[in-house]
């Protein structure tokens, strides 16, 4: 069996500059990584259908709908293996969950029967978020999803994501959000070397978002003004278009009693510790 990560892609901020005519809307995002996610793997030369695995397996939309299906249908000339996702964090939950699925697929299938990896408006059919879960390290996403600039390599890191269980459309948040021409990011700051001059540099930006996905989650506030309150938390934010908000540390001892107290005062939430990658 051979496997590929998946792992969780973070939108460290995410601006809204504007809406196309055809309704698609222009985004400027920065977005990094983290050591957690699903795992996709395949046995080559054992046939058989999609199979899914993992605490939130149960979740996800029949096969024929699953996006690492729809990504394994873009290599159309091969005899597909069984394909096997484990699936470990939330569904619809703004960190880029099924666009790293079929992210990884792409790169596994490309690997093992050594095809390219399809183009980027291929990618983009399958989502927004696939051609950026193409990368690693810190990048920048622009336009409608087609615009990657890889940035720098990952800081030392810790992030704590922090989800209340609850699914967000992404169609619903952005259709509600009021304002939809805003300012795009700074990029004075990002090669900063010290750590806290980055933290600073994250810190200045927003996501355009939150107002609209509190609306349809209000425990989005709850969990934001609980990180907040963390000792070490040098950002806090919504990730995406939401449920899922994170926090990120320098102090990893820090990190790791955030998600004890998060965890304690809130036990039905999905909270998870990592870095990043």
């Amino acid at each position: 069996m051979i496997t590929e990560f998946a792992p969780a892609k973070v939108n460290l901020s995410l601006h809204l500059t504007g809406q196309k005519a055809d309704g698609y809307h222009v985004l400027d995002s920065i977005v990094c990584y983290v050591d957690i996610g699903d795992n996709v793997s395949i046995t080559p030369g054992r046939p058989g259908e999609l199979k899914v695995n993992g605490p939130f397996a149960t979740d996800l939309p029949s096969a024929n709908q699953n996006l690492v299906i729809k990504a394994a249908n873009l290599f159309g000339d091969i005899e597909l293996s069984q394909i096997i996702l484990e699936k470990n964090i939330p569904v619809t939950s703004g960190i880029g969950g099924g666009s790293a699925d079929a992210a990884a697929t792409i790169r596994l299938l490309s690997k093992v029967y050594n095809k390219p990896e399809p183009s980027i408006e291929k990618l983009i059919s399958l989502g927004a978020d696939v051609p950026v879960c193409m990368h690693k390290g810190i990048v920048r996403m622009m336009g409608v999803g087609e615009e990657i600039i890889s940035l720098t390599p990952a800081p030392k890191v810790g992030i704590l994501l922090v989800n209340p269980m609850q699914a967000l459309s992404t169609a619903d948040v952005f259709n509600t959000v009021k304002k939809k021409k805003n300012s795009g990011i700074s990029m004075q700051g990002y090669l900063e070397k010290k750590l806290s001059s980055w933290f600073e540099w994250i810190g200045s930006m927003r996501n355009d978002l939150t107002s609209s996905a509190i609306d349809f989650v209000p425990e989005i506030k709850l969990i934001i003004d609980k990180l907040m309150a963390c000792d070490g938390a040098k950002v806090v934010r919504m990730s995406g278009s939401g449920a899922t908000c994170f926090a990120l540390f320098d102090d990893f001892d820090l990190l790791v009693s955030a998600q004890n107290k998060v965890s304690k005062d809130c036990p039905s939430f999905w909270c998870k510790a990592g870095r990043l990658i």
